[in-house]
């Protein structure tokens, strides 16, 4: 039987950068991380990238087998880790091995939901979620002239992006009246979709597609609105669901994810949650929630890692503190997601801008202090709007002042 000091349970970035901080703590204490996936860590928000020809394939990988080896982390390829003995302090891995363990860290991340309609297993129906789904995807646009988009999140409009880019003619479908409006308001939504659509993006919003048609080849996508869009290659991003399976029956507390506290800590002695996975204690915001981007994941891993060298439940371990922020560009535009973009009934939301302007922002307060921001296409703002709530900065201006695109927000700081 296999014993590791740290054992990770995900090659991802929280898991990797968590093993390269525990190693900083730690330099003689044995890490092993268990991954999935067949390779080592690449980046999913440079996907994108790629596809757009803005950089090659090998630019996707951002660790080579060699940084590995210096710091003396074992990495277990193609291993899903079935059941965790968290009595036993023991991992059942897929293929009959088991590893013991002193301290466990949980990053196993989601998976990437996908459509159980008619044809979805066509050759044309694709997901953007590792580095081979990307070299599919990128293949497939060089040889098709129609793309069709199904979903209305950030995968959604990098589809769209990279489609467009490619020369396709691109059609999105969402179930929304508009892009995101459950976070950035009908105005704003209606303002992405205006980018879009002046980028060459045709829109149809509220349906859903009802199967994807074609004998082994996708031809078209057929709508529950009787509308049949010929396309050969379709983008599908209708979201990720959290990899919980080998959780159950753990003794760990687990809800949307895994729950922690401020410290990454789950409820279980010696065992961490990061990433995507954690649902963890915010004391920004007093409240548990889950983030799930790559920012977020990083700054997870640091904080996890070191507080895994120290020791569990010891002093001066580091409490995760940072302000979410999820940044794409939409075409010549950008679009961020700033703080908890959750509007609950005691959240106040003033709107910064117009379509008109083709900037506009969704600013949530709570009390006296701002707490969220979506931002469509105003970039200055990013910086001290997450200033303010990192600082839980009372507003020291009148709300009406933030509606007013003259008024600089730095000058509140």
């Amino acid at each position: 039987m296999k014993n590791s000091d740290y054992l990770i349970v995900g090659g991802g970035v929280a898991g990797t950068t968590a093993a390269e901080f525990i190693r900083m703590g730690d330099s003689e204490g044995s890490i092993t991380i268990i991954t999935e996936e067949p390779e080592r860590l690449y980046s999913r928000v440079m996907m994108p990238h790629f596809l757009r020809d803005q950089v090659p394939f090998e630019r996707l990988y951002v660790r080579k087998p060699e940084q590995y080896e210096e710091k003396n982390v074992e990495l277990l390829t193609n291993k899903r880790a079935n059941r965790i003995d968290t009595q036993g302090k023991k991992v059942f891995l897929s293929d009959g091995q088991e590893i013991m363990y002193k301290k466990l860290l949980v990053a196993s991340g989601g998976k990437v939901n996908k459509l159980s309609v008619s044809g979805a297993d066509l050759k044309g129906v694709t997901y953007l979620r590792t580095n081979q789904d990307a070299k599919e995807v990128k293949d497939l646009m060089s040889k098709g002239k129609e793309g069709v988009v199904i979903g209305g999140g950030f995968i959604g409009i990098e589809y769209a992006q990279s489609f467009i880019h490619a020369g396709l003619k691109t059609t999105c479908v969402i179930r929304e009246p508009y892009f995101w409006n459950t976070v950035v308001g009908d105005n704003g939504g209606k303002l992405i979709s205006k980018i879009l659509e002046k980028s060459g993006v045709k829109i149809v919003t509220e349906a859903e597609v009802l199967e994807f048609v074609g004998e082994k080849q996708l031809v078209s996508a057929r709508l529950n609105n009787s509308q049949e869009i010929p396309a050969q290659i379709a983008g599908i991003g209708v979201g990720i669901h959290m990899d919980l399976d080998h959780l159950r029956d753990t003794g760990l507390e687990v809800d949307k994810g895994v729950v922690t506290n401020e410290y990454l800590e789950t409820g279980t002695t010696d065992i961490w949650a990061a990433g995507d996975i954690a649902q963890f204690y915010d004391v920004l915001f007093n409240k548990h929630h889950q983030m799930g981007n790559w920012s977020n994941a990083v700054a997870q891993g640091k904080t996890v890692g070191s507080n895994m060298a120290l020791g569990w439940d010891r002093e001066n371990r580091e409490k995760f503190l940072t302000v979410s922020a999820y940044t794409i560009s939409i075409f010549d535009g950008t679009f961020t997601v700033l703080g908890d973009p959750e509007a609950t009934d005691d959240t106040e939301i003033v709107e910064r801008g117009s379509i008109e302007d083709g900037k506009l922002g969704r600013i949530h307060i709570r009390g006296d202090k701002i707490v969220g921001a979506s931002l469509i296409n105003l970039p200055a703002d990013r910086s001290p709007i997450s200033e303010l709530i990192k600082n839980q900065a009372k507003l020291s201006v009148s709300k009406d002042k933030l509606v007013d695109l003259n008024f600089s927000i730095i000058s509140i700081l």
